[in-house]
């Protein structure tokens, strides 16, 4: 079963709890969604001035976004800081993250082609996907992804719930679970999907991955299983989100730092991260290892078959 934590579900605290060490980004994006107009308005501004952000006043910032201090003090409340003091902390910790990454990619360049602009797209593709699974490390609660591990290991079906972007996720999720010898089935769509929601037995958990967390009709699926008393694991990067709401247990992924283009291959990569943290605890703390071990030799025997 799922455990809770003082009667809640888990969710990754590390994400809603106040703390400069927090990515912020997750949370500010997901003001950027508000239907606030005001606070969508001074979520995107943020995104897109960071640097400023982190060394100005907040009566500079009320100024320039054309609000009240008041308002930008709520604002900060809204992405869970206690005042603007810890948002330009955390703003300052984001922007050193980032930077630790383009030092550390600077460090193992040769300095080949290094004026080609080709050069620059090498290096900040790498960056931004360096700096996703860097996000993702901090993101991740231990004790939510030791309760997921055991969820997968007890259920005797695994559905995995995935659509758009995030379905080639789900279906790397789908090949490494097999390899584990665990009974697993993917989904991306609807219409099969409703056909599982009505016809699904006992003992099933439902996995689901979402960068926003607002897909219809995995959220849909995900109400109808948590009626019928199944567990539900679901990866998302909003914690905030819909999808969370309906979850018992979420474990969020990094997203890149402007929503304009936030479901990259960085998001997948933060994604696939997560699965494979899954699929290692799986394999280091199922109580039938050994089995494990001997499916995977066979699955290496059979493939080898396929090879030339």
């Amino acid at each position: 079963m799922i455990k809770e934590q003082s009667g809640l579900k888990l969710v990754d605290q590390a994400v809603l709890e106040p703390s400069a060490v927090i990515d912020l980004f997750q949370r500010l994006v997901a003001a950027a969604r508000s239907p606030d107009a005001t606070m969508r308005r001074l979520a995107e501004w943020v995104i897109d001035h960071q640097s400023r952000v982190s060394d100005m006043s907040i009566s500079a910032l009320a100024s320039e976004v054309g609000v009240s201090e008041t308002t930008v003090f709520r604002f900060c409340k809204l992405v869970g800081l206690s005042g603007y003091r810890d948002l330009r902390l955390a703003l300052a910790e984001g922007r050193g993250v980032a930077l630790g990454t383009r030092l550390a990619q600077a460090a193992t360049s040769d300095g080949e082609d290094e004026g080609s602009p080709f050069a620059g797209i090498v290096r900040r593709v790498i960056e931004v996907n360096s700096e996703a699974l860097i996000k993702t490390m901090g993101l991740v609660s231990p004790s939510h992804l030791a309760a997921a591990t055991e969820a997968i290991v007890q259920a005797n079906h695994i559905h995995l719930v995935a659509f758009g972007s995030s379905a080639p996720v789900a279906f790397d999720a789908y090949q490494r679970f097999l390899c584990l010898g665990l009974t697993v089935s993917v989904h991306s769509d609807p219409h099969i999907l409703a056909a599982v929601m009505a016809n699904v037995r006992p003992g099933a958990l439902f996995f689901g991955i979402t960068c926003s967390g607002r897909t219809r009709d995995l959220i849909e699926a995900f109400e109808s299983a948590g009626t019928g008393g199944f567990p539900r694991v679901v990866v998302t990067s909003d914690p905030n989100s819909p999808a969370t709401g309906v979850a018992d247990i979420v474990l969020t992924s990094s997203i890149r730092r402007s929503p304009i283009a936030r479901e990259t291959i960085a998001t997948r990569i933060s994604q696939l991260a997560i699965v494979e943290m899954l699929c290692v605890g799986i394999a280091l703390d199922h109580s039938d290892r050994a089995t494990i071990s001997r499916e995977e030799k066979k699955l290496e025997e059979e493939l080898a078959k396929k090879r030339l």
